[in-house]
């Protein structure tokens, strides 16, 4: 469950409550939070909370890392840099310059991209 989505579902939860145990709605305890729970329940299946959240946690950068595209491609990108690094090394033979620069130049990309996505908080132009 995101972050986003937990403080969703404590507002929710704290609206309802407050709403039910108005005197005149005379709900106990007990019932305050089974309501509330349904409640929650109901919204958590409404594709319209859902696809809120979803955009509220990528607007925030609050999504989960394996569900980014920018950090699963930076991580091919960077073991395919690592991986190339070594195949040259264990052939033997030193790599050339050319090889050398490319294959540190992608994981030195890729790991910049990977920090850089990690640290965002706030999507570019937000």
């Amino acid at each position: 469950m995101s972050a986003n989505l937990r403080a969703l579902t404590r507002a929710v939860h704290g609206a309802v409550e407050t709403v039910i145990r108005i005197p005149e709605n005379a709900a106990s305890g007990a019932e305050a939070d089974r309501i509330a729970g349904q409640v929650l329940a109901e919204l958590s299946r409404q594709p319209a909370i859902r696809d809120a959240v979803a955009r509220l946690d990528h607007a925030t950068n609050a999504e989960p890392w394996y569900q980014s595209r920018v950090t699963l491609g930076a991580l091919v990108a960077l073991v395919g840099g690592i991986y190339s690094l070594a195949l040259d090394i264990a052939d033997g033979t030193p790599p050339s310059v050319d090889s050398l620069t490319s294959q540190l130049t992608a994981i030195l990309g890729a790991a910049t991209v990977l920090y850089g996505r990690w640290r965002a908080r706030k999507p570019l132009g937000g």
